[in-house]
Order: structure tokens, then C-alpha cells, then sequence
């Protein structure tokens, strides 16, 4: 891995790009359906067994360009994203394809693109196929996470909705936004911005020992996260499903609550077991993510005479 991912050379694609529909809309950014294109016309791109020329795009909103030090922030903020994706390649990770340079408020600024999955986030296939099975999806995004922790990479904002859906029914881990390479020389900050929604974070992310230090991600807040966003897969119901609002929840971390196995029925004993792991107090305490996907992989796979239903995954 380069000491300072944020000088990869990546593939330029400014003005081969032209967006057609915004599909998504978060706090700091937007993501557009889009089409790659040369002189006007289409492009085929090849990536695994599929082809296409659709394209999502990745633009960060206007308001961070504000002043110059928020808007150099956002900027060295969408290299050092473009530096980790760039360099990942896994099944169930979304590919990187470059980026394209539009011009915000004075400022040069690079927009990200990557496929574009038609079947959108993990929860809306699961809303609409309902003969998915539902564990296959959770072990192949635990793989796809046993590769980054593998590279000695954070995600840092792991949760249903940063995990998409390919056109074979695949999942795959998306969003390096808040993702960081461990002791990379350049990398990390000192003004990490804590990601996440509440009911996937970590307590020690959430509410820490010392409020005057930000906290930052880390593998073992990864393996937290990554218990919560499977509880989710499973059972099709948010983390903490009783507590309503956010400072409900906060109550319940800070009394060292966890999910309510009652309130889950669809999760088995086997998978609930591994979660309750995932969810120790003590970040030391949790497990290794690979040591998760192989206990999975053993327990549900394919060669497992205790897997209910045959699975699709491709590793």
C-alpha cells in the first residue's frame, strides 16, 4: 500500500461524463446516474461479467466550498477516498472507475464514479425480491470488509445503505468516504468527521471517554458497525428497533444496552451469537472480521450441511 494514497494516479474522465438524474441525497453529498461517454457517444465498460456505459457520480455539495479552508478540507477529503477505492479490488467491493473535475463556487473538484447498480441499496432488493436469501448477502459483505481490514483499511461508515446491489444479486460494499489506512504516512487528519448514524456506531465513537478529542474510527468500531448493519439484513428491522428517536438511544448506550433478541425472531441463534460478539463493550474483545466471515462461511456456506437454502455468492 503507497505511504500516501492521495498522489495515485487515477483515470481522468472529465468531460467524458454527463449526468442525467440525481438518485441519492446525503448531508454532504449528492450521487447522479450518469452516462460515460467519448465525442457524445457511449462507452462500454467491461467490469466482471457485465457491461455497461451507466455510471454513478459522486458530487460533493456546493455549501463545503464556502470558505477556503473547508473547501481544501473537502478536497485532500475526496483524494484521500479516491486514493483508498482506487487500489481496492474485491467481489464484493464497488469498483472504482476515476473521476471527473467539475468547477464549485472558484474551485476544481473531483466527482467520483463507479458503476451505476440498478438494484440499488441491500434493504430496497430485499423489500423487493423476496426470495433473496438473506445470509448469503450478509457473508459476502463481511468478505468484502475482511479484504479492507486485510489492507489495513477503515470503512468507517458502514450501515445498509452503503451496501448496493450488483445485477447478479451480489452485495457490494460501497462509500470510502470516511475510510482510512492505518499508520499511511499523509493520511489521516486530525479533523476526522465522526460518520455513521447512530444505530450503527460504536459507543466508544458515539460517546467518548474524553469529549475533548475527537474519536476516530477504527477496525474494532468497524466489527461493531458491521454487527448492527447484519442485524439489519436479517431480520429487515433498524438496530434498537424500540428506541424511536436518537436521544433514546444515546439513554441505552450509555446503560450499556444492546439490540433485544425478542424484537428479532428471523436472526438465528448462530448469527445473534457472532453479533452479541461483535457488540462487546471492550473494543480489544470484538472479533477479527475475517475470523467473523470464516465462522459464517463455516456455519451458512455452501459446503455447511447446516445451510437451509443454496447460495449465489462468488466467493
Amino acid at each position: 500500500m503507497p505511504s500516501n494514497p492521495a498522489k495515485i494516479a487515477v483515470n481522468d474522465l472529465t468531460g467524458r461524463v454527463i449526468k442525467t438524474e440525481q438518485i441519492a441525497n446525503g448531508h454532504c453529498a449528492e450521487v447522479w446516474k450518469g452516462t460515460y461517454t467519448i465525442e457524445g457517444r457511449p462507452v462500454v465498460v467491461r467490469y466482471g461479467d457485465s457491461i455497461q456505459f451507466i455510471v454513478a457520480v459522486k458530487v460533493v455539495r456546493s455549501t463545503l466550498f464556502l470558505d477556503s479552508q473547508t473547501a481544501e478540507q473537502t478536497i485532500r477529503r475526496l483524494l484521500r477516498e479516491t486514493g483508498v477505492w482506487s487500489k481496492c479490488v474485491h467481489p464484493h467491493l464497488a469498483p472504482f472507475i476515476g473521476i471527473c473535475y467539475e468547477v464549485t463556487r472558484g474551485y476544481r473538484v473531483p466527482c467520483l464514479i463507479s458503476p451505476f447498480y440498478e438494484n440499488r441499496t441491500i434493504m430496497q432488493y430485499l423489500k423487493n425480491n423476496s426470495n433473496a436469501v438473506r445470509m448469503d448477502l450478509l457473508r459476502q459483505f463481511i468478505s468484502g470488509l475482511a479484504y479492507l481490514h486485510g489492507r489495513a483499511i477503515v470503512h468507517g461508515d458502514l450501515k445498509p445503505t452503503n451496501i448496493l446491489i450488483d445485477d447478479a444479486g451480489n452485495a457490494v460494499l460501497a462509500d470510502f468516504g470516511h475510510s482510512r489506512i492505518l499508520e499511511a504516512s499523509g493520511f489521516t487528519t486530525s479533523t476526522v468527521t465522526i460518520a455513521g448514524t447512530f444505530r450503527y456506531m460504536a459507543p466508544e465513537l458515539m460517546v467518548p471517554e474524553n469529549p475533548d478529542i475527537t474519536p476516530t474510527p477504527t477496525i474494532a468500531s468497524d466489527v461493531w458497525a458491521a454487527g448492527m448493519t447484519g442485524l439489519e439484513i436479517l431480520s429487515s428491522k433498524i438496530p434498537f428497533v424500540e428506541f424511536k428517536t436518537e436521544s433514546q438511544l444515546v439513554a441505552a448506550m450509555l446503560a450499556d444496552k444492546l439490540p433485544n433478541k425478542a424484537h428479532y425472531p428471523l436472526v438465528r441463534h448462530g448469527a445473534w451469537s457472532a453479533f452479541e460478539h461483535c457488540w462487546k463493550k471492550n473494543p480489544s474483545e470484538r472479533p477479527d472480521v475475517r475470523r467473523l466471515s470464516d465462522y459464517l462461511d463455516e456455519k451458512y456456506g455452501p459446503d455447511s450441511s447446516r445451510s437451509a437454502r443454496p447460495t449465489r455468492t462468488r466467493g
